[in-house]
């Protein structure tokens, strides 16, 4: 009778095995940043009471913010901040956590320096976003000298920040994944957890209509990520209303459409989390 337990429990963990293993990593990933998503959130607190803009442990010296401030603003800029960045090894010298809240400083003050950010916000993203999966990364492409580029993922910034603000845990930012329609991996751009289900946020910062073509392909990413990631609600936020062809797309895929500033995304979300 014992052998037969074990027999059979062995027999269930095998297939358990087999089950996890044969799942794309992307997935596995994103599973994993839910679990983690109440410890991140506790770790942006902690992180956000012990370090302030410009006085965390090693941050970098006012001139030397300066100086690379200076070179965000040429064409290829970024790309050179990066390369010194990585060449400092931050994370490698100082630890995983203290590494990323370095880094985080450091572009949150270029980001202020040329006027990409407010004191405020720059502040506020530290104490409420600080330890959150993607945010170094995200930080970077804010100061590309790329106006329209650095624009889309400082909204993205605003989405995340306006949803902890109001009581949402931010899983991820940039979350990587394969939608098996693209030729290499694409990206989630927000990725939060209400009371009982999650949001998966594509956000367009245009200013002007966003082509449908563009909508179509990342809705039909989201739909992706949500068929795998379950619990999960598609959300695709615009500055303002898309094409009617793409609000009926959108609508036909199960994609909550919605429109406004971040702070109205996110109260329009509201009430959607209040329902499930």
């Amino acid at each position: 009778m014992n052998f037969r337990l074990i027999l059979c429990l062995w027999i269930m963990l095998s297939c358990t095995s087999i089950i996890h293993a044969a799942q794309p990593v992307w997935i596995l990933n994103a599973i994993n940043n839910i679990r983690r998503a109440s410890i991140a959130a506790k770790n942006a607190n902690k992180i956000g009471k012990l370090a302030t803009l410009g006085k965390c442990a090693n941050a970098l010296p006012d001139d030397e913010i300066n100086r690379l401030a200076k070179i965000t603003t040429k064409s290829d800029g970024l790309k050179e901040l990066n390369k010194i960045l990585g060449k400092a090894n931050y994370i490698g010298k100082y630890g995983d956590e203290a590494g990323h809240v370095i880094l985080q400083d450091t572009y949150l003050r270029i980001a202020i320096k040329n006027g990409h950010l407010s004191s405020k916000t720059a502040s506020d993203v530290l104490t409420h976003l600080g330890g959150t999966p993607g945010l170094t990364s995200l930080l970077s492409k804010i100061n590309s000298s790329n106006l329209s580029m650095a624009k889309g993922h400082l909204r993205e910034l605003e989405i995340a920040l306006s949803a902890r603000k109001r009581g949402y845990t931010i899983i991820s930012l940039g979350q990587k994944f394969a939608d098996g329609l693209k030729k290499g991996d694409t990206d989630l751009d927000v990725f939060i957890r209400g009371k009982k289900i999650n949001f998966a946020i594509e956000s367009k910062a245009y200013s002007g209509l966003v082509p449908d073509a563009m909508i179509k392909a990342d809705a039909e990413s989201l739909a992706v990520f949500c068929k795998e990631v379950k619990n999960t609600i598609p959300v695709f936020c615009f500055e303002k209303p898309p094409s009617r062809l793409s609000q009926y797309f959108l609508s036909q895929k199960g994609v909550k459409c919605i429109f406004g500033t971040p702070d109205e995304i996110i109260a329009k979300l509201d009430v959607i989390n209040s329902i499930k």
